[in-house]
């Protein structure tokens, strides 16, 4: 068999996005998809807020839930609303002290590792994707490893929960993986909740 041309072995998610109808993967500029025609959604900015809601946790838009995520087997399963199936896996571990987790996003194809300790969330091949970093006493900035801020968070005041800013950027391919991240920066405590001011 005569290969035409041999796979380099890695797609870079954060330069290609699949389609939700039958998983081809197409380059970010592309508006429809080569296979099944479905269009791709288009990014804008979305500002949602993840809360504690009884025994997991739930994420909304304008007070409307748009996700959810249950404790099953050890793992925390993020579902959307709207399709009621699990899209996101959380995969929570301690040790030595540090919270990681492995972030495996059903839909996209993708797993990740978020370090705690060091803020970077890691591909499977090792290979930084996003940065998690504190702005501030309260607030966190999240960033591609070409610099641009996908999300912005804080902390939600007198409660367990943050409120998330995602960009047009972070709205793309990184959709589900950021529900993923938002979940655990609450589980890790890394953007500590803020009394309420008078």
């Amino acid at each position: 068999m005569n290969v035409l041309k041999r796979s380099s072995g890695y797609v870079d998610p954060l330069y290609v996005k699949t389609c939700e109808g039958c998983g081809l993967p197409a380059p970010l500029s592309t508006d429809t998809c080569a296979m099944c025609a479905k269009p791709f959604r288009r990014a804008t900015p979305t500002a949602y807020r993840v809360t504690a809601a009884g025994h997991g946790y739930r994420w909304t838009i304008d007070g409307e839930q748009v996700a959810f995520a249950t404790w099953r087997d050890e793992t925390w399963d993020i579902a959307d609303t709207a399709a009621d199936r699990v899209d996101v896996t959380v995969i929570p571990v301690r040790a030595d002290g540090i919270d990681r987790f492995a972030i495996v996003d059903h839909r996209g194809r993708m797993a990740a590792t978020f370090n705690a300790g060091d803020g970077i969330v890691r591909d499977s091949h090792g290979q930084p994707l996003l940065l998690v970093r504190g702005d501030g006493p309260t607030g966190v900035h999240i960033v591609d490893r070409e610099g641009v801020v996908v999300s912005l968070a804080s902390p939600v005041p007198n409660q367990e929960g943050l409120d998330v800013l995602v960009t047009p950027v972070g709205n793309g391919e990184n959709r589900r993986l950021l529900l993923g991240v938002s979940l655990a920066i609450v589980l890790a405590g890394v953007a500590a909740p803020t009394p309420r001011r008078s």
